[in-house]
């Protein structure tokens, strides 16, 4: 009966133990912050938000962590959650997000205004 009342006091491991992987670093370059399906954009989805080059894109998915690539020819995934907190300058909301905290205010006003914006645009291509 101890072994039941032990478990029931462990506490779960932190996936990121790492000091620098938990502060979402590894070595220079920032941890791509987490995506899901729905929040990711083509790299010329970005490129129309920003108004930048592609190479521009590319930095920031490298540098700022608002994209992901599988692979080397893979194609890039940016955020586009993360993509309009870097546009508007907003480091700090975009360090939550990439800490996962997805319910601090902050960050559920850019989930709110991605949504938005998809919705315009796909609303804007039915003709509605």
């Amino acid at each position: 009966m101890r072994a039941v009342a032990d478990l029931d006091t462990v506490q779960p491991m932190p996936l990121l133990v790492d000091g620098e992987l938990a502060r979402g670093r590894d070595g220079s370059r920032k941890l791509p912050v987490p995506m899901l399906p729905s929040e990711i954009v083509r790299i010329e989805t970005a490129m129309y938000f920003a108004q930048v080059s592609d190479k521009t894109i590319r930095i920031w998915a490298h540098k700022d962590g608002i994209g992901r690539q599988a692979e080397r020819h893979s194609p890039l995934q940016i955020s586009l959650p993360a993509l309009l907190m870097k546009i508007d300058g907003q480091t700090t909301t975009l360090e939550r997000l990439r800490a996962g905290e997805r319910n601090h205010p902050s960050v559920r006003f850019y989930l709110a205004r991605t949504i938005a914006v998809l919705e315009a645009i796909r609303n804007e291509r039915c003709g509605s």
